[in-house]
């Protein structure tokens, strides 16, 4: 503490630094957070420094001013103690779109040995698009912390009520996985037209939405983050990696990257934001932290990317052999490492009107290829502003959310068939003068585009408008820890939902979106989906759990009346 006289002694430049660093310091000194911050800074410093000497152009050093300040704009806003205590889903989701859209590209492409806007066509629109579109978020979310100052759900909320916050047990994440399991082999290898087709039954389709709970067994080293107090069994390890494998070969089977990568980065996620909370405590520059990022770069670039081509290689006969054979020809393919490499060149050297080419890693591409930014745009030049077509489309695509006794009722003639048969992407080509053969490819459109085509700028009021109530929507799904006692916690100040755990690549991921549109679709449908899903599994594997473990509960109770007498 300072005396009277050391503080009369401070002059009026030192207090306004003072004052400047406690703004800037995103948290306390030493911390992860702070380490975190402090080092991506660097990260990015010595990246752009790389850019700049190596491809220096002005459209590469407008991108890199860009990402610069976007940065900083997150990092002092948003990477802070209490922001991120107070809104903490909400923030997860703005880190997405700016590590997307902004950091992410410039790591990757400087690892790639590129430049930011490598195969842009119109470098500019893309970081003058994302630049304005962060600003309009950053709006967006201050209105949303005026109006809402206690986000997070209070005890006596109905989420509360049904169960969301209740800690599962380890079987009932174990039966999770299971039921995930089943229903990925259900929907791709027993009736695989479920998996491929994008209406269908009621019925598949919700056995089709029990997919992402695979991944639940993973989360069970990370307890702490959804009310579980116990340690984790001594056996977990061993039967996580039977699980992977079982997973593994199951992804291999459907002829997917992502059902294999997006699962695990969930969980990475998860424990990348409890370090930030200070759920989880660990050093950020150790030498084992160090190892284990480099192992997981070599996984990342090596094996895994190169299992991921040989899913690209033989994915032209997915539809002519059985899941078997399919497994079988991947396997080959992922052993012939000069196919992989040519089929590489290939992607890397051909192109069309719809180019998608900007990282060759295939996994980091999914996190940060503004190439789809950059090729929505292109389309959206060629078809011009406000386009009628295009606008009829967002329309529909919004309505098609409802349910269909809802449509029926309302007399609204929306075709599901139709418009969820194409991607944004697609139709955006389409329009734009792309073959007819380019709907059903679904090609990746990007928001900027489809919106310019649907709205003009105004699509930057949709999205503005239509984020509040998602950031409100994804800060629901936490509350404040309490102790048995009903008190609030001393340790682990927040208790997430596993729920929301499951999804947090998905919030992670939500922005960049193909449309504004997708702001509509989470609210009609996608939210309310995600917590009635999440409540039915969560309840049935409880029963499970319950008649499993009630004989064993019942001798352990047995023996402690013995041992009282």
């Amino acid at each position: 503490m300072w005396s009277s006289k050391s503080r009369s002694a401070l002059t009026p430049s030192a207090a306004f630094s003072s004052k400047a660093l406690a703004y800037l310091a995103p948290a306390e000194t030493g911390s992860f957070l702070f380490n975190f911050v402090r080092g991506s800074w660097v990260a990015l410093l010595v990246a752009c420094l790389f850019q700049a000497v190596f491809f220096l152009s002005t459209a590469n050093l407008f991108a890199l001013g860009c990402i610069i300040i976007a940065w900083g704009l997150l990092s002092t806003q948003f990477l802070r103690s209490d922001m991120l205590h107070t809104y903490p889903l909400s923030s997860f989701l703005l880190l997405g779109f700016t590590a997307t859209q902004f950091y992410f590209p410039l790591v990757f492409t400087t690892l790639e040995g590129k430049p930011v806007v490598f195969n842009l066509e119109l470098p500019y629109q893309v970081f003058v698009h994302s630049s304005l579109s962060l600003l309009v978020l950053l709006l967006a979310h201050a209105i949303y912390r005026g109006l809402i100052r206690k986000p997070l759900s209070s005890p006596t909320s109905w989420l509360n009520h049904i169960g969301i916050f209740t800690p599962p047990a380890d079987l009932q994440l174990w039966l999770m996985g299971l039921i995930g399991l089943g229903a990925t082999v259900y929907a791709f290898f027993i009736s695989p037209s479920v998996g491929w087709e994008v209406t269908g039954a009621a019925s598949d389709k919700a056995i089709q939405g029990l997919i992402p709970f695979s991944y639940a067994p993973f989360f069970i080293p990370f307890g702490r983050m959804y009310g579980q107090t116990k340690d984790p069994s001594k056996r977990l390890v061993p039967m996580l990696v039977i699980f992977t494998v079982l997973l593994f070969v199951v992804s291999i089977g459907r002829n997917s990257r992502g059902a294999f990568m997006l699962g695990f980065t969930s969980v990475g996620f998860a424990f990348g934001f409890g370090l930030l909370l200070g759920i989880f405590k660990t050093r950020l520059f150790t030498l084992r932290n160090a190892l284990l990022a480099g192992l997981g770069f070599l996984l990342i670039t090596g094996p895994i990317a190169d299992i991921g081509t040989a899913m690209v290689i033989v994915r032209n006969q997915r539809s002519k052999i059985s899941n078997a054979e399919l497994i079988e020809l991947t396997l080959q393919a992922y052993q012939d490492k000069e196919a992989i490499h040519a089929r590489r060149q290939y992607d890397n050297t051909t192109s069309d009107e719809w180019d998608e080419r900007y990282l060759d890693n295939i996994f980091t591409a999914r996190f940060s290829n503004l190439k789809f930014n950059d090729a929505s745009l292109v389309q959206a030049s060629k078809i011009g502003d406000q386009d009628k077509d295009m606008l009829t489309y967002t329309i529909n695509y919004i309505l098609g959310a409802l349910p269909d006794p809802f449509l029926k009722a309302l007399d609204i003639n929306a075709d599901k068939e139709a418009v969820y048969a194409v991607s944004f992407g697609d139709y955006l080509y389409a329009e734009a003068g792309g073959p007819p053969e380019a709907l059903g490819g679904f090609r990746t459109g990007h928001f900027a585009g489809t919106g310019m085509a649907a709205f003009s700028w105004w699509y930057l009021f949709f999205l503005g408008v239509g984020m509040m109530p998602v950031f409100w929507l994804c800060d629901k799904l936490v509350t404040p820890a309490r102790t048995e006692n009903g008190e609030q916690s001393t340790g682990t100040s927040l208790r997430f939902s596993l729920c929301g755990l499951l999804a947090i690549t998905a919030i992670f991921q939500f922005l960049p979106a193909e449309s504004v549109a997708a702001t509509a679709t989470f609210l009609m449908r996608g939210w309310l989906q995600m917590i009635f899903l999440y409540v039915v599994i969560f309840q049935a594997t409880r029963f499970i759990s319950n008649v499993f473990e009630g004989p064993k509960k019942r001798g352990v109770a047995r023996h402690v009346r013995v041992a009282q007498r």
